[in-house]
Protein backbone atom coordinates (compact mmCIF):
# COMPACT_ATOMS: atom_id res chain seq x y z
CA UNK A 1 0.00 0.00 0.00
CA UNK A 2 1.27 3.47 -0.90
CA UNK A 3 0.25 6.88 0.33
CA UNK A 4 1.14 10.51 0.00
CA UNK A 5 3.08 11.96 2.94
CA UNK A 6 0.81 14.01 5.19
CA UNK A 7 -2.31 11.94 4.58
CA UNK A 8 -3.85 9.05 6.51
CA UNK A 9 -3.54 5.79 4.64
CA UNK A 10 -6.73 4.86 2.76
CA UNK A 11 -7.51 1.18 2.35
CA UNK A 12 -6.32 -0.03 -1.02
CA UNK A 13 -6.47 -3.16 -3.13
CA UNK A 14 -7.51 -4.08 -6.69
CA UNK A 15 -11.23 -3.82 -5.98
CA UNK A 16 -10.98 -0.62 -3.98
CA UNK A 17 -8.67 0.95 -6.56
CA UNK A 18 -11.24 0.23 -9.27
CA UNK A 19 -13.97 1.72 -7.09
CA UNK A 20 -11.82 4.81 -6.50
CA UNK A 21 -11.39 5.19 -10.28
CA UNK A 22 -15.16 4.81 -10.75
CA UNK A 23 -15.69 7.59 -8.20
CA UNK A 24 -13.15 9.74 -10.00
CA UNK A 25 -14.89 9.14 -13.34
CA UNK A 26 -18.35 10.02 -12.00
CA UNK A 27 -17.26 13.08 -10.02
CA UNK A 28 -15.12 14.47 -12.85
CA UNK A 29 -17.93 13.81 -15.34
CA UNK A 30 -20.24 15.88 -13.10
CA UNK A 31 -18.09 19.00 -13.43
CA UNK A 32 -19.23 20.04 -16.93
CA UNK A 33 -22.85 19.06 -17.85
CA UNK A 34 -24.50 22.08 -16.21
CA UNK A 35 -22.46 24.28 -18.57
CA UNK A 36 -22.07 22.21 -21.74
CA UNK A 37 -25.74 21.15 -21.90
CA UNK A 38 -27.01 24.72 -22.15
CA UNK A 39 -25.54 25.74 -25.52
CA UNK A 40 -27.50 23.27 -27.69
CA UNK A 41 -30.84 24.58 -26.32
CA UNK A 42 -29.79 28.17 -25.65
CA UNK A 43 -32.25 29.57 -28.20
CA UNK A 44 -35.11 27.64 -26.58
CA UNK A 45 -34.15 28.81 -23.09
CA UNK A 46 -33.83 32.37 -24.35
CA UNK A 47 -37.31 32.20 -25.91
CA UNK A 48 -38.87 30.49 -22.87
CA UNK A 49 -37.72 33.22 -20.48
CA UNK A 50 -37.77 36.14 -22.93
CA UNK A 51 -34.09 36.93 -22.42
CA UNK A 52 -32.38 39.83 -24.15
CA UNK A 53 -28.99 39.31 -25.79
CA UNK A 54 -27.11 40.74 -22.82
CA UNK A 55 -29.04 38.49 -20.44
CA UNK A 56 -28.20 35.47 -22.56
CA UNK A 57 -24.57 36.55 -22.57
CA UNK A 58 -24.66 36.82 -18.78
CA UNK A 59 -26.16 33.34 -18.53
CA UNK A 60 -23.36 31.87 -20.64
CA UNK A 61 -20.82 33.81 -18.56
CA UNK A 62 -22.02 32.30 -15.28
CA UNK A 63 -19.61 29.33 -15.35
CA UNK A 64 -16.58 31.59 -15.41
CA UNK A 65 -18.01 34.02 -12.86
CA UNK A 66 -18.99 31.33 -10.36
CA UNK A 67 -15.85 29.26 -10.88
CA UNK A 68 -13.79 32.37 -10.19
CA UNK A 69 -15.69 33.35 -7.05
CA UNK A 70 -16.29 29.95 -5.46
CA UNK A 71 -12.89 28.50 -6.37
CA UNK A 72 -11.25 30.61 -3.67
CA UNK A 73 -13.54 28.98 -1.09
CA UNK A 74 -12.47 25.43 -1.96
CA UNK A 75 -9.19 25.30 -0.01
CA UNK A 76 -10.67 26.71 3.24
CA UNK A 77 -13.57 24.27 2.87
CA UNK A 78 -11.14 21.41 2.30
CA UNK A 79 -9.19 22.32 5.43
CA UNK A 80 -12.27 22.60 7.62
CA UNK A 81 -14.53 19.84 6.28
CA UNK A 82 -12.03 17.35 4.87
CA UNK A 83 -11.85 15.63 1.51
CA UNK A 84 -14.94 13.44 1.82
CA UNK A 85 -17.37 16.12 3.00
CA UNK A 86 -16.04 18.68 0.51
CA UNK A 87 -16.56 16.49 -2.54
CA UNK A 88 -19.88 15.19 -1.19
CA UNK A 89 -21.07 18.81 -0.94
CA UNK A 90 -19.83 19.43 -4.47
CA UNK A 91 -21.87 16.53 -5.88
CA UNK A 92 -24.97 17.48 -3.89
CA UNK A 93 -24.94 21.09 -5.08
CA UNK A 94 -24.54 19.99 -8.70
CA UNK A 95 -27.43 17.54 -8.43
CA UNK A 96 -29.76 20.07 -6.80
CA UNK A 97 -28.91 22.78 -9.33
CA UNK A 98 -29.29 20.64 -12.44
CA UNK A 99 -32.38 18.81 -11.22
CA UNK A 100 -34.31 21.81 -9.92
CA UNK A 101 -33.56 24.46 -12.54
CA UNK A 102 -35.70 22.71 -15.16
CA UNK A 103 -38.72 22.81 -12.81
CA UNK A 104 -38.95 26.60 -12.46
CA UNK A 105 -40.74 29.16 -14.59
CA UNK A 106 -38.76 32.35 -13.94
CA UNK A 107 -35.42 33.37 -15.37
CA UNK A 108 -34.22 34.46 -11.93
CA UNK A 109 -34.88 31.07 -10.35
CA UNK A 110 -33.31 29.34 -13.34
CA UNK A 111 -30.21 31.49 -12.93
CA UNK A 112 -30.00 30.94 -9.16
CA UNK A 113 -30.21 27.18 -9.55
CA UNK A 114 -27.67 27.27 -12.36
CA UNK A 115 -25.38 29.15 -9.96
CA UNK A 116 -25.99 26.41 -7.37
CA UNK A 117 -24.83 23.73 -9.79
CA UNK A 118 -21.87 25.80 -10.91
CA UNK A 119 -20.82 26.41 -7.29
CA UNK A 120 -20.65 22.67 -6.76
CA UNK A 121 -18.69 22.28 -9.97
CA UNK A 122 -16.30 25.01 -8.87
CA UNK A 123 -15.52 23.24 -5.60
CA UNK A 124 -14.96 19.97 -7.43
CA UNK A 125 -12.67 21.61 -9.99
CA UNK A 126 -10.24 22.66 -7.26
CA UNK A 127 -10.55 19.77 -4.81
CA UNK A 128 -10.62 16.78 -7.16
CA UNK A 129 -6.92 17.15 -8.17
CA UNK A 130 -6.11 16.77 -4.46
CA UNK A 131 -7.99 13.45 -4.43
CA UNK A 132 -6.03 12.37 -7.51
CA UNK A 133 -2.70 13.24 -5.89
CA UNK A 134 -3.47 11.64 -2.52
CA UNK A 135 -5.36 8.52 -3.64
CA UNK A 136 -3.01 7.65 -6.52
CA UNK A 137 0.35 9.05 -5.30
CA UNK A 138 2.54 6.70 -7.33
CA UNK A 139 0.18 6.40 -10.29
CA UNK A 140 -0.40 10.04 -10.99
CA UNK A 141 -0.44 9.43 -14.75
CA UNK A 142 -3.39 7.06 -14.31
CA UNK A 143 -5.23 9.45 -12.01
CA UNK A 144 -4.54 12.54 -14.13
CA UNK A 145 -5.55 10.78 -17.36
CA UNK A 146 -8.76 9.39 -15.83
CA UNK A 147 -9.58 12.85 -14.48
CA UNK A 148 -9.11 14.72 -17.74
CA UNK A 149 -10.78 12.09 -19.93
CA UNK A 150 -13.80 12.06 -17.62
CA UNK A 151 -14.02 15.84 -17.78
CA UNK A 152 -14.09 15.50 -21.55
CA UNK A 153 -16.87 12.92 -21.36
CA UNK A 154 -18.82 15.20 -19.05
CA UNK A 155 -18.62 17.97 -21.63
CA UNK A 156 -19.08 15.83 -24.74
CA UNK A 157 -22.19 13.79 -23.99
CA UNK A 158 -24.36 16.73 -22.87
CA UNK A 159 -23.28 18.68 -25.95
CA UNK A 160 -24.20 15.73 -28.17
CA UNK A 161 -27.37 14.43 -26.52
CA UNK A 162 -29.14 17.46 -25.05
CA UNK A 163 -30.64 18.67 -28.36
CA UNK A 164 -31.77 15.19 -29.51
CA UNK A 165 -33.33 14.53 -26.10
CA UNK A 166 -35.11 17.88 -26.17
CA UNK A 167 -36.31 17.23 -29.73
CA UNK A 168 -37.45 13.68 -28.96
CA UNK A 169 -39.52 14.77 -25.95
CA UNK A 170 -40.40 18.12 -27.50
CA UNK A 171 -39.20 19.77 -24.28
CA UNK A 172 -35.88 21.47 -23.65
CA UNK A 173 -36.34 20.86 -19.91
CA UNK A 174 -35.97 17.12 -20.40
CA UNK A 175 -32.77 17.64 -22.37
CA UNK A 176 -31.24 19.71 -19.57
CA UNK A 177 -32.65 17.80 -16.60
CA UNK A 178 -31.49 14.35 -17.67
CA UNK A 179 -27.93 15.17 -16.58
CA UNK A 180 -28.89 15.13 -12.90
CA UNK A 181 -28.20 11.39 -13.02
CA UNK A 182 -24.45 11.96 -13.28
CA UNK A 183 -23.88 13.82 -9.97
CA UNK A 184 -26.32 11.49 -8.23
CA UNK A 185 -24.23 8.51 -9.36
CA UNK A 186 -21.08 10.36 -8.27
CA UNK A 187 -22.47 11.02 -4.80
CA UNK A 188 -23.59 7.41 -4.36
CA UNK A 189 -20.23 5.94 -5.40
CA UNK A 190 -18.38 8.47 -3.20
CA UNK A 191 -20.39 7.41 -0.15
CA UNK A 192 -19.65 3.75 -0.90
CA UNK A 193 -15.92 4.50 -1.22
CA UNK A 194 -15.98 6.28 2.14
CA UNK A 195 -17.82 3.35 3.74
CA UNK A 196 -15.07 1.08 2.41
CA UNK A 197 -12.43 3.24 4.14
CA UNK A 198 -10.73 4.15 0.87
CA UNK A 199 -11.01 7.96 0.93
CA UNK A 200 -7.76 9.68 2.04
CA UNK A 201 -8.00 11.79 5.18
CA UNK A 202 -6.02 15.01 5.13
CA UNK A 203 -4.78 15.97 8.61
CA UNK A 204 -5.18 19.48 9.96
CA UNK A 205 -1.91 21.43 9.79
CA UNK A 206 -1.89 21.96 13.56
CA UNK A 207 -2.06 18.21 14.10
CA UNK A 208 0.81 17.42 11.79
CA UNK A 209 3.97 18.64 13.56
CA UNK A 210 6.29 16.92 11.10
CA UNK A 211 4.83 18.77 8.13
CA UNK A 212 7.13 21.47 6.74
CA UNK A 213 5.84 25.01 7.33
CA UNK A 214 3.98 26.52 4.41
CA UNK A 215 5.99 28.97 2.28
CA UNK A 216 5.56 32.54 3.41
CA UNK A 217 4.88 33.90 -0.07
CA UNK A 218 1.49 33.62 -1.67
CA UNK A 219 1.15 31.46 -4.76
CA UNK A 220 0.39 34.50 -6.93
CA UNK A 221 3.88 35.87 -6.25
CA UNK A 222 5.46 33.17 -8.42
CA UNK A 223 5.82 33.80 -12.14
CA UNK A 224 5.00 30.21 -13.04
CA UNK A 225 1.66 30.28 -11.22
CA UNK A 226 0.74 33.60 -12.87
CA UNK A 227 1.52 32.24 -16.35
CA UNK A 228 -0.44 29.09 -15.57
CA UNK A 229 -3.41 31.18 -14.43
CA UNK A 230 -3.34 33.27 -17.61
CA UNK A 231 -3.03 30.17 -19.80
CA UNK A 232 -5.86 28.47 -17.92
CA UNK A 233 -8.02 31.58 -18.18
CA UNK A 234 -7.50 32.11 -21.90
CA UNK A 235 -8.22 28.49 -22.78
CA UNK A 236 -11.30 28.71 -20.53
CA UNK A 237 -12.50 31.75 -22.48
CA UNK A 238 -12.49 29.55 -25.57
CA UNK A 239 -14.18 26.65 -23.80
CA UNK A 240 -17.05 28.59 -22.26
CA UNK A 241 -17.70 30.71 -25.33
CA UNK A 242 -17.92 27.44 -27.25
CA UNK A 243 -20.25 25.85 -24.68
CA UNK A 244 -22.54 28.84 -24.70
CA UNK A 245 -22.33 30.30 -28.21
CA UNK A 246 -20.83 27.88 -30.73
CA UNK A 247 -24.10 26.08 -31.58
CA UNK A 248 -25.72 29.47 -32.14
CA UNK A 249 -22.87 30.55 -34.44
CA UNK A 250 -23.50 27.46 -36.54
CA UNK A 251 -27.29 27.91 -36.42
CA UNK A 252 -26.94 31.50 -37.62
CA UNK A 253 -24.76 30.18 -40.45
CA UNK A 254 -27.63 27.95 -41.61
CA UNK A 255 -27.22 24.64 -39.76
CA UNK A 256 -30.22 23.09 -38.01
CA UNK A 257 -30.18 22.73 -34.18
CA UNK A 258 -29.17 19.06 -34.14
CA UNK A 259 -26.35 19.62 -36.65
CA UNK A 260 -25.16 22.60 -34.63
CA UNK A 261 -25.14 20.41 -31.52
CA UNK A 262 -23.10 17.82 -33.43
CA UNK A 263 -20.50 20.51 -34.22
CA UNK A 264 -20.19 21.30 -30.51
CA UNK A 265 -19.92 17.57 -29.85
CA UNK A 266 -17.00 17.35 -32.27
CA UNK A 267 -15.32 20.20 -30.42
CA UNK A 268 -15.86 18.63 -27.00
CA UNK A 269 -14.89 15.20 -28.37
CA UNK A 270 -11.33 16.47 -28.28
CA UNK A 271 -11.54 16.02 -24.52
CA UNK A 272 -11.11 12.26 -25.00
CA UNK A 273 -7.84 12.06 -26.98
CA UNK A 274 -6.77 15.29 -25.31
CA UNK A 275 -7.43 13.78 -21.90
CA UNK A 276 -5.24 10.80 -22.78
CA UNK A 277 -2.45 12.63 -24.59
CA UNK A 278 -2.09 16.02 -22.91
CA UNK A 279 -1.24 14.69 -19.42
CA UNK A 280 1.38 12.39 -20.95
CA UNK A 281 2.88 15.27 -22.93
CA UNK A 282 3.05 17.53 -19.89
CA UNK A 283 3.98 15.09 -17.16
CA UNK A 284 6.58 13.24 -19.23
CA UNK A 285 8.03 16.43 -20.66
CA UNK A 286 7.46 15.46 -24.32
CA UNK A 287 8.15 18.84 -25.96
CA UNK A 288 5.32 20.48 -23.99
CA UNK A 289 6.00 23.99 -25.27
CA UNK A 290 5.68 22.90 -28.90
CA UNK A 291 2.36 21.18 -28.27
CA UNK A 292 0.88 24.04 -26.26
CA UNK A 293 1.67 26.44 -29.07
CA UNK A 294 0.21 24.01 -31.62
CA UNK A 295 -3.09 24.01 -29.70
CA UNK A 296 -3.15 27.79 -30.06
CA UNK A 297 -2.43 27.72 -33.78
CA UNK A 298 -5.22 25.20 -34.36
CA UNK A 299 -7.76 27.30 -32.43
CA UNK A 300 -6.81 30.42 -34.42
CA UNK A 301 -7.34 28.48 -37.66
CA UNK A 302 -10.74 27.19 -36.50
CA UNK A 303 -12.01 30.65 -35.62
CA UNK A 304 -10.71 32.05 -38.91
CA UNK A 305 -12.75 29.40 -40.69
CA UNK A 306 -15.88 30.36 -38.76
CA UNK A 307 -15.22 34.00 -39.57
CA UNK A 308 -14.62 33.61 -43.31
CA UNK A 309 -16.74 30.60 -44.36
CA UNK A 310 -18.66 29.06 -41.46
CA UNK A 311 -20.99 26.86 -43.53
CA UNK A 312 -18.52 25.75 -46.20
CA UNK A 313 -16.55 23.31 -44.02
CA UNK A 314 -18.22 23.28 -40.60
CA UNK A 315 -16.72 19.94 -39.58
CA UNK A 316 -13.17 21.11 -40.37
CA UNK A 317 -13.56 24.21 -38.21
CA UNK A 318 -14.96 22.07 -35.38
CA UNK A 319 -12.03 19.64 -35.65
CA UNK A 320 -9.51 22.48 -35.49
CA UNK A 321 -11.23 23.93 -32.42
CA UNK A 322 -11.33 20.44 -30.94
CA UNK A 323 -7.55 20.09 -31.17
CA UNK A 324 -7.22 23.57 -29.72
CA UNK A 325 -9.26 22.29 -26.78
CA UNK A 326 -6.40 19.96 -25.83
CA UNK A 327 -5.20 23.05 -23.95
CA UNK A 328 -7.68 22.32 -21.14
CA UNK A 329 -6.35 18.92 -20.00
CA UNK A 330 -2.85 20.30 -20.55
CA UNK A 331 -3.61 23.18 -18.17
CA UNK A 332 -4.86 20.77 -15.51
CA UNK A 333 -1.82 18.54 -15.97
CA UNK A 334 0.45 21.57 -15.50
CA UNK A 335 -1.04 22.10 -12.02
CA UNK A 336 -0.08 18.56 -11.00
CA UNK A 337 3.26 18.35 -12.77
CA UNK A 338 4.54 21.80 -11.78
CA UNK A 339 3.87 21.28 -8.05
CA UNK A 340 5.15 18.70 -5.57
CA UNK A 341 3.66 19.06 -2.06
CA UNK A 342 -0.06 18.33 -1.68
CA UNK A 343 -0.61 21.68 0.06
CA UNK A 344 1.07 23.54 -2.82
CA UNK A 345 -0.98 21.56 -5.34
CA UNK A 346 -4.21 22.59 -3.57
CA UNK A 347 -3.21 26.24 -3.30
CA UNK A 348 -1.96 26.38 -6.88
CA UNK A 349 -5.12 24.67 -8.15
CA UNK A 350 -7.28 27.21 -6.31
CA UNK A 351 -5.27 30.20 -7.53
CA UNK A 352 -4.86 29.08 -11.14
CA UNK A 353 -8.48 28.05 -11.61
CA UNK A 354 -10.12 30.89 -9.69
CA UNK A 355 -7.95 33.57 -11.30
CA UNK A 356 -8.22 31.91 -14.69
CA UNK A 357 -12.00 31.77 -14.51
CA UNK A 358 -12.13 35.51 -13.91
CA UNK A 359 -10.76 35.82 -17.43
CA UNK A 360 -13.10 33.08 -18.60
CA UNK A 361 -16.11 34.97 -17.26
CA UNK A 362 -15.29 37.97 -19.41
CA UNK A 363 -15.32 35.94 -22.64
CA UNK A 364 -19.03 35.06 -22.95
CA UNK A 365 -19.96 38.51 -21.62
CA UNK A 366 -17.80 40.18 -24.25
CA UNK A 367 -19.21 37.96 -26.98
CA UNK A 368 -22.79 38.76 -25.96
CA UNK A 369 -22.05 42.47 -25.79
CA UNK A 370 -20.24 42.57 -29.14
CA UNK A 371 -23.00 40.55 -30.76
CA UNK A 372 -25.68 42.82 -29.34
CA UNK A 373 -23.92 45.99 -30.47
CA UNK A 374 -22.80 44.85 -33.92
CA UNK A 375 -25.47 42.30 -34.81
CA UNK A 376 -22.69 40.27 -36.43
CA UNK A 377 -20.38 37.42 -35.43
CA UNK A 378 -17.34 39.18 -36.95
CA UNK A 379 -16.24 41.19 -33.87
CA UNK A 380 -16.69 38.25 -31.44
CA UNK A 381 -14.70 35.92 -33.69
CA UNK A 382 -11.90 38.45 -34.08
CA UNK A 383 -11.77 38.67 -30.28
CA UNK A 384 -11.51 34.87 -30.03
CA UNK A 385 -8.65 34.81 -32.54
CA UNK A 386 -6.71 37.25 -30.36
CA UNK A 387 -7.51 35.22 -27.24
CA UNK A 388 -6.25 32.03 -28.88
CA UNK A 389 -3.00 33.67 -29.96
CA UNK A 390 -2.36 34.90 -26.41
CA UNK A 391 -3.16 31.41 -25.15
CA UNK A 392 -0.19 30.09 -27.12
CA UNK A 393 2.17 32.68 -25.65
CA UNK A 394 1.16 32.05 -22.03
CA UNK A 395 1.19 28.30 -22.59
CA UNK A 396 4.77 28.50 -23.83
CA UNK A 397 5.76 30.41 -20.68
CA UNK A 398 3.80 28.10 -18.36
CA UNK A 399 5.52 24.96 -19.61
CA UNK A 400 9.02 26.16 -18.72
CA UNK A 401 10.97 23.72 -16.49
CA UNK A 402 10.70 24.05 -12.71
CA UNK A 403 7.94 23.99 -10.10
CA UNK A 404 5.94 26.45 -8.06
CA UNK A 405 7.50 24.87 -4.95
CA UNK A 406 10.98 25.76 -6.24
CA UNK A 407 10.05 29.41 -6.84
CA UNK A 408 8.51 29.68 -3.38
CA UNK A 409 11.56 28.07 -1.78
CA UNK A 410 13.96 30.35 -3.64
CA UNK A 411 12.08 33.43 -2.50
CA UNK A 412 11.84 32.12 1.05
Amino acid sequence: MTTTPGTENPRTGPGLDVLALVCLIFIASSLRPAASSLGPVLAEVQAAFGLAEWQTGLLTALPGLIFAGCGFLAVPLLRRAGLFASLALSCALIAVGIGARVLVDSSLAFSVLTVTALAGMSLGNVILPVFVKTRFPHRTHLGATTFTVSLGLGAMFPAFLTAPLAEHFDDWRVGLGAWVLVPLAALASWIVLRAAGSVPVLPRPSRDPQQAPAPRRHIHSTAKARYMAMFFGLQSVNAYVQFGWLPQIYRDAGLDPVAAGVMLTIVTLGGLPGGFLAPQIIMRGLAPRFFLVSFSVSAVAGYLGLLLAPASAPVLWAVLLSYGGFAFPAALALITSRTRAVSITARTSAFVQSTGYILAALGPLAVGALLGVSGSWTPPLILLIVVSALMGLTGYLSAAPGTVDDELAEAG
